[in-house]
């Protein structure tokens, strides 16, 4: 099945059927390299994600492009934390634009996140599951911590009302309040 985004093209399987890794691979190889036969000038991402195989107007190195840019952030101060660095995947082209870290789950990403935040002096605290979240939040004039509760269930309700094919993009279902 193929579709058509706005700025992007995938090849994504039939429903209950799996594309092999090794198909999904040699697609992105081989619109990799017709492409490039073409000279494509405008910068793209033709990537395996896993299930799929895209074509993306874009890429991920010219997004860490512009927000060093407009943060005005160096690239030896930048990181970019991906799980698809081989040439086949979506996080390749930001390799050459700033030191960049691989890691294979979602698990991984917070511990290098809240390793960078510890060694840069953020404190964190560690709630009980169901707790309601206190985070503190320090005023550059005050000089004072406020307290900002977080109310973590009424986000979770909040997103959880439209549910989104992953796909298309499409809301498919709208939840009840």
């Amino acid at each position: 099945r193929i579709i058509r985004k706005k700025r992007s093209v995938g090849l994504i399987p039939k429903v209950d059927e799996t594309i092999r890794r090794e198909a999904l691979d040699e697609t992105v190889l081989r619109i990799q390299t017709e492409l490039d036969e073409a000279k494509v000038t405008l910068p793209f991402c033709a990537f395996n994600g896993g299930r799929d195989a895209w074509v993306d107007v874009g890429n991920k190195r010219v997004g860490v492009q512009v927000l060093q840019s407009y943060l005005g952030v160096p690239a030896e101060e930048t990181l970019h934390i991906g799980d698809q660095f081989l040439n086949t995947g979506n996080d390749f082209a930001a390799r050459s634009v700033c030191p960049c870290v691989w890691i294979t789950s979602p698990e991984e990403t917070t511990y290098i996140l809240k390793s960078i935040l510890r060694l840069a002096g953020v404190p964190l605290m560690m709630m009980a599951a169901g707790e309601e979240k206190v985070a503190k939040d320090r005023t550059a004039d005050e000089g004072k911590g406020t307290e900002k509760k977080v109310d973590f269930e009424e986000a979770g309700r909040r997103s959880s009302r439209l549910v989104m094919d992953v796909y298309t993009g499409e809301y498919i279902r709208k939840m009840p309040n």
